[in-house]
């Protein structure tokens, strides 16, 4: 009886032990536990500083891939309907780099009041009237920065040459354009936003002085926009001028020199080599140079001294007993004459 006791502990304690190395063998040949993947998001980031009045461009912001558990409802998301109104919106606000923007930070172009938003604090808005030729063939964009340039004819020509009836010059320079047409936004790629190639006006962002010397330009003669590169370090100076500034501080509006102070105009002379050549007998010959006053002379005549007259700045010839060599000067004759006496 007690062997069969024996035998059947054994077989038990046999199968409690294979059960065991089961189940250690089991939970060694599982895979470890995959940690739970969290998706990601891009967020709108401000790729630089983003001044107040700024128009976006698609290289003034970066979408940043940010986990979805940290998403706030104020982010901008990639593909939601206020990431693709982006190109063409004003910021409300000043952003720092890095920062995610929201949309309460921007103006969008059929908001109420964009335009106003889109100008800096201090400017004014004024319109002038283009075509394919003046307005750089409808290349240029909302954002972009032009000099105004100004050509007229002058009724009244100096000394009456025609070369300078015909005049050109910088009116203004490192203007904003704020809208071509009646457009304030950038066309996309896609070709869905309609051309800017057919307007007829552009609205400049300017000073109040300015304006009106737009204004006064507008009847003197022709206006035309010269495109400058937007590798200008004034973009972001000058697009958001701290209020009431004026001292030369950044972002005031006289961050930088008027550099119309160092151009000049160009007149048709600089330009046509046919009315320089036209014109050229017409213009006033240089003054022949005179002949100088005579000058005193004083002859010696042994002992005695005599006052003189030479014509033409030049020595009388005195008496044969103190024969002067011609052609020699008044004041050489003077100190000449007295050297021949003593030299006697």
């Amino acid at each position: 009886m007690r062997g069969l006791i024996r035998i059947g502990l054994i077989v038990l304690l046999a199968l409690v032990a294979g059960l065991v190395f089961r189940g250690l063998f089991l939970a060694s040949s599982q895979e470890a536990p995959r940690p739970k993947v969290i998706a990601k998001v891009g967020v709108c980031t401000a790729g630089q500083a983003l001044p107040m009045g700024l128009l976006l461009k698609e290289d003034d912001f970066v979408w940043k891939e940010t986990p979805e558990d940290q998403i706030k409802s104020t982010m901008i998301v990639k593909g939601s309907a206020v990431a693709a109104r982006l190109v063409g919106a004003v910021i409300r606000r000043p952003v720092a780099e890095g920062v995610p923007l929201a949309e309460r930070d921007v103006v969008f172009p059929d908001a109420p009041g964009f335009l106003a938003a889109a100008l800096a604090p201090g400017m004014r808005a004024v319109s002038v009237a283009i075509d394919d030729v003046t307005g750089n063939a409808g290349l240029i964009l909302p954002g972009d920065r032009v000099d105004l340039l100004l050509t007229q004819k002058l009724e009244d020509s100096l000394d009456g040459r025609s070369d300078r009836q015909v005049a050109s010059e910088t009116a203004l320079s490192d203007l904003r354009v704020i809208a071509v047409g009646s457009s304030m936004k950038v066309p996309d790629n896609d070709g869905s936003s309609p051309s800017l190639r057919s307007a007829h006006t552009v609205t400049l962002e300017v000073s109040p002085e300015d304006a009106e010397k737009v204004a006064v330009a507008t009847r003197l003669g022709q206006l035309s926009l010269a495109l400058r590169s937007l590798a200008s370090p004034r973009r972001a100076e000058t697009v958001a001028p701290s209020p009431g500034d004026g001292e030369g501080e950044p972002g005031g509006i006289d961050a930088l020199p008027d550099e119309r102070m160092t151009l000049k105009p160009t007149w048709g002379e600089d330009v046509s080599m046919a009315m320089r050549m036209r014109d050229g007998n017409r213009k006033p010959h240089a003054a022949q140079p005179t002949q100088p006053a005579a000058r005193p002379v004083q002859i010696f005549r042994g002992s005695q001294r005599e006052g003189g007259q030479a014509s033409g700045g030049f020595a009388a010839a005195p008496s044969p007993e103190f024969a002067v060599p011609s052609g020699i000067p008044a004041p050489l004759a003077e100190s000449f004459i007295p050297d021949l006496r003593h030299a006697r």
